[in-house]
Order: structure tokens, then C-alpha cells, then sequence
């Protein structure tokens, strides 16, 4: 086989990976490979805690506790939450290959995107399958739970998209496509080209693609009785001629991916994110402004930073400023384990808890488009508050992230929980917590609604679309940051304001 084609899709790729602010701090294949296999943990614990979610029989009736009610809405979240952050991943790689001119990063960003879709296909179709003798737990997933954006009939529409011959006809035309790659290319994925993920990512997806036409059998044999033309599409043969016919038509396999990758792959569609961009005059300035301590929320349209609950503001984390303690004389009495100082770079200057776990990195991914609106805070605190809470924070590095939001369990922190762990009780902060779904936390609204409300804590700047200029950054301060918010969120805002 030519390389030459395949290679000359490739430059663009590595730019984009390295040099474009926006991608540069986002999508790259070992931090994705890490976000797929993340979500996959997760997937396989909350649909296991789904599946064993059984009513109670009393007096020939069968219901659910208002506990397992809310348990059944809290797990569903989260595995919309995970299976909507998988899309993310899909969605950012399905034009990846479009721009590339590098042989390595077409190659994986083809395996990622389909890994991160056979994910997607995997759980809703064990969700189907663990669920089809509880009809009681059947019409609950059916039904619309406006707290957390989930519509109605929503098992009902995974499965659709399961039985859909022109879903499943993707998918296998992606299969077909996966494993010529594999046989074509078998001695290139040993060269110092790839990533260190991709024996472990074509290990993964290969057992995902069997996975799959093992969970397709099954959900066609008991969900559908296929039409003839349906059945015919799915031949393995129509598939083989399918793929040979786009090759021909686009002069080339890795040209024929190109144009059909994951058009239609997935359930839930969105668009990649399109956040608001700061200007470096901005960037500056919010630099300038801000001090170590200060608390920022933020919102973004994709999914990789919204692992939590919903609300106007989904993400919180801390400005540190720059990791260097010379510099940085709230960072002096730091005292970190030799497996956290490999997670702080000198760049850093924020700390956050996202899917990864606690991590620390910098603002600029947040500048650069990362987010559709950003708000920061400026709490009432002294020094040695700051050096306190600053202490706490670091304390926190490398723990796994909470898909539960649960404060009342510290093995694991969400983003709420690292403010709260590091802040409550320092100054005169003093944070209420809240029950949703059954389960004690901190939401982002929670926060804000403090926070505004909170005479001695300083609103710093609110920076939102530019409605004349979309998608770049407009700053707001005092009063117009406030009349916006009571405009947007007023039940976060008191009469006072």
C-alpha cells in the first residue's frame, strides 16, 4: 500500500494539536484516551446501579421509594452526563482528520473518535438490555426530569437510534474502515510516530467492535423485526461494497474516511464548543486583576467541563497564580508528595477538579474559548487565609474526580467540593449545602447565589458574548455585571443587589 495520500493529510493536525490556542489545550489523543477510558469506568458502575434498582412490592402494588426515585434520576444524570461527554470527544475528532496532513494523528484521531462512539453504542445498549425486565424502572427512564434537562421517552429514543439501520450502517461502515486501517497499516502503529495510548487504544477498541456486534445481535433479535431492505444493509457484503464504492469515489481510503467520519454516529447531537475568546489586551487585564484566592465560574457549551450539576454556572476552580514560590508568596509553605509535584508546571495558575480528577493547569484554556460565560469572585480573606486555603487546595492534587457530587464522602472531590473543602470556615465564609437527588452538595448556582449575596465579597468581572462581536468576550463589572445576572438568574440574586 501507497502511504503518500495518507501522510499528506496530516501538518494541519499537528498545528492544530500544538499551536492553535483553542485545540491546544483540549483535544489531545492521551488526555482523550484517559476522558474515553474514565468514562467507560463510570458507565459500567451506574448502569450495574441502575440494572439492580428494584420496586417495592407491597399489598399487590409495586413502586418506588421517593429514595430510589431520586437515585434513579441521579444515575441517569450522570450516565447522560458521561454519554454526552463521549459525544464531545466524537464530535471533536469527527473533522480532525479533515485538517491533517500527520499519518500518526489521522490514524488515532480515526480510532479515538470511533473508540469514544462504540463507548456510547456499549452502554446504551447494556442500559436497554439490563433494564428489559423492570418495566416499573423502564417507565421511569421514560419519563422527563426538567431538573436535569432530560427529556421525555428518553430510554425509548436510545433505542430507536439502537434499531436504526442507518445508525448501524455507520457504525459498521467505521468498523470496516477500523480494521482495514489495523491490516494496512499493521507495522506503522510500531513506529515512534504514534502515541504511547495506541496499543492500548486499538486493544480497547478492538474489544469494543466485538462488544458491539455481540450487543447489535442481541437488541435486533429481541427489539425489531427488520424490514428486508433494512436487512440487506446491514450484509456484511453491502458493507465490504459500500466501503470499496466510497474509496473509489474519494481517491483514497484515509480521503473516503475524511468525508463520512461520524456523520451520524451518535444519539445525542451538539455542537462542538464555540465558547466566548478573550483578546490578549483582555487577557492581560483580567491577569492583572485577579489575586491567588479568587473563586471563578464558569459555563461551556461541551460537555469534558460540565461534569456536574446543572445551572447557569456548571465548573468552579481557583486562581493560584503562577506555581512559583519565589514569585508567589501565598505558595511559600506548600509542601507537596513527590506524586503531586509531577501534576504542577510552572505555568499553572489555576487549581480544578474536572473528569481527570484534581488537577492543576491554566486560565488561558478558559480565555481561549473554553467557556461561554465566566464570572470571578473575590472573597473577603486575609493573607494567612489565603496561605490556608492555598494549602488546602494543593492538598487536594491527584484525587479522583466525584461522579456522585456527594460531600458527605471525601475519598472523592468534585469541583464544588474542592471550594468547599478549601474555603468554609476560613474568613467569614460560611457555605450551605443542599440536597439534590437524595445526595448532600454544592452546586454552581449554590455558589454564585452566595457569593452575590455576600456584602464582603467583591464581584470582579462578568464576561459574557460580545452581541456585537459573537464569540468574543464582552467584560462586565459592578452594577452591569449585577443587573445582567438579576436579569438572567434572578433567583440567585437577593432585593438587596
Amino acid at each position: 500500500m501507497c502511504l503518500l495520500p495518507f501522510r499528506k493529510l496530516i501538518l494541519f493536525a499537528y498545528t492544530l494539536i500544538f499551536l492553535v490556542p483553542g485545540y491546544s489545550q483540549r483535544w489531545i489523543p492521551d488526555n482523550d484516551f484517559n476522558h474515553i477510558i474514565t468514562f467507560n469506568n463510570v458507565l459500567k458502575k451506574t448502569v450495574a446501579e441502575l440494572s439492580i434498582i428494584k420496586p417495592v412490592r407491597k399489598n399487590n402494588n409495586e413502586y418506588f421509594t421517593n429514595k430510589q426515585y431520586d437515585e434513579i434520576e441521579r444515575l441517569y444524570f450522570r450516565y447522560t452526563l458521561c454519554t454526552r461527554s463521549l459525544l464531545d470527544i466524537v464530535n471533536a475528532y469527527k473533522d480532525f482528520s479533515n485538517r491533517s496532513k500527520y499519518n500518526k494523528n489521522n490514524v488515532q484521531a480515526f480510532i479515538l473518535g470511533y473508540c469514544a462512539t462504540l463507548t456510547i453504542y456499549k452502554y446504551s445498549a447494556e442500559l436497554i438490555l439490563y433494564t428489559a425486565d423492570n418495566q416499573l424502572l423502564i417507565d421511569k427512564l421514560n419519563e422527563e426530569y426538567p431538573r436535569t434537562d432530560i427529556k421525555k421517552d428518553g430510554l425509548d429514543y436510545i433505542l430507536s437510534n439502537l434499531t436504526n439501520p442507518g445508525y448501524l450502517n455507520n457504525i459498521d461502515i467505521a468498523n470496516e474502515f477500523y480494521h482495514r486501517q489495523l491490516k494496512e497499516n499493521k507495522e506503522l502503529y510500531k513506529t515512534i510516530e504514534f502515541s504511547s495510548i495506541i496499543d492500548d487504544l486499538i486493544k480497547m477498541t478492538t474489544e469494543l467492535s466485538n462488544t458491539y456486534e455481540n450487543h447489535k445481535k442481541t437488541i435486533l433479535d429481541n427489539y425489531t423485526i427488520l424490514p428486508l431492505e433494512a436487512a440487506d444493509i446491514m450484509q456484511v457484503t453491502t458493507i465490504e461494497e459500500t466501503v470499496n464504492g466510497m474509496i473509489d469515489a474519494a481517491g483514497g481510503q484515509l480521503k473516503a474516511i475524511q468525508e463520512f467520519l461520524f456523520t451520524n454516529m451518535a444519539d445525542i447531537r451538539m455542537p462542538l464548543i464555540e465558547g466566548i475568546k478573550f483578546s490578549r489586551r483582555q487577557k492581560k487585564q483580567v491577569k492583572r486583576e485577579l489575586k491567588p484566592g479568587d473563586i471563578i465560574l464558569t459555563f461551556s457549551s461541551g460537555y469534558l467541563s460540565n461534569i456536574f450539576l446543572p445551572g447557569y454556572f456548571k465548573h468552579v476552580f481557583t486562581y493560584t497564580g503562577i506555581q512559583n514560590k519565589k514569585k508567589n508568596k501565598y505558595l511559600s509553605e506548600i509542601r507537596l508528595k513527590p506524586d503531586q509535584e509531577s501534576l504542577i508546571s510552572s505555568e499553572h495558575d489555576i487549581i480544578e477538579a474536572n473528569s481527570d480528577g484534581v488537577v492543576a493547569t491554566t486560565l488561558d484554556s478558559y480565555l481561549n474559548g473554553y467557556a461561554n460565560r465566566i464570572i470571578a469572585f473575590r472573597p473577603k480573606l486575609s493573607d494567612s487565609d489565603i496561605r490556608a486555603i492555598m494549602n488546602n487546595l494543593h492538598s487536594f492534587l491527584g484525587m479522583d474526580y466525584d461522579f456522585d457530587f456527594d460531600l458527605t464522602n471525601g475519598e472523592k472531590l468534585a469541583c464544588s467540593e474542592v471550594i468547599y473543602r478549601s474555603y468554609n470556615g476560613i474568613g467569614n465564609i460560611n457555605l450551605d449545602l443542599e440536597e439534590i437527588f437524595g445526595t448532600t452538595t454544592l452546586s454552581g448556582d449554590k455558589l454564585l447565589e452566595y457569593f452575590m449575596n455576600d456584602n464582603s465579597t467583591q464581584l470582579i468581572f462578568l464576561a459574557i458574548d460580545n452581541d456585537r462581536k459573537p464569540g468574543k468576550a464582552k467584560i462586565l463589572r459592578d452594577k452591569e455585571a449585577t443587573t445582567y445576572l438579576i436579569e438572567n438568574v434572578p433567583e440567585t440574586i437577593s432585593a438587596n443587589n
